[in-house]
């Protein structure tokens, strides 16, 4: 299970993450590289953008463990960059919230095992909200050193009634999983 933030803390965290941006547009700027602050700043606009859109969607299904979770994921020292977008109608998705949290706490416990810690590794999370059920899709892309041993870990996860998880593409390099809720 995944630390609980209080709000000093996220304050703290959150404090702490815009002063190492700015220590980087900063740093640039004392170095006269005006092209890489500048480059800084629009991948801070850029991202802020993305995130403010998905996170406001996200807190909008009412999946406060899963939202926290992600939100805070990169708050912590991973081996795996994280990425949430959430598509379709939103609605209230807080029965299911303790589920996605814990298979979520699963997956990218069990990746951190199973990666190259040199390498770029990527989690993209889509929640698909659509009339006919609701889908996860997790999509990785980087370097596994195990692959076996990784559908092993995942295929021992027990999935709760109504949700099933299809893996439809695991190589070296990358996978995709849906998870299914009816």
């Amino acid at each position: 299970m995944e630390k609980e933030w209080d709000v000093v803390e996220v304050l703290r965290y959150a404090r702490h993450d815009w002063l190492n941006k700015l220590q980087l547009i900063k740093g640039n700027l004392a170095l006269n590289r005006l092209d890489r602050a500048n480059e800084i700043i629009e991948e801070i606009v850029n991202e802020s953008k993305h995130e403010s859109k998905h996170e406001s969607k996200l807190t909008n299904i009412n999946m406060r463990l899963f939202a926290g979770f992600v939100m805070t994921y990169h708050w912590n020292n991973h081996a795996v960059r994280l990425d949430v977008e959430v598509l379709g109608e939103l609605k209230d998705l807080s029965q299911y919230d303790e589920f996605v949290y814990n298979w979520c706490c699963y997956l990218t416990e069990a990746l951190e095992k199973y990666v190259d810690y040199h390498a770029e590794n990527y989690l993209s999370i889509s929640v698909c909200i659509e009339e006919q059920g609701i889908r996860f899709f997790f999509d990785f892309s980087g370097i596994l050193t195990d692959i076996q041993k990784l559908q092993n870990k995942l295929q021992c996860y027990e999935c709760a009634q109504g949700v099933a998880l299809v893996e439809q593409h695991m190589s070296e390099d990358e996978f995709s999983l849906m998870l299914t809720i009816s």
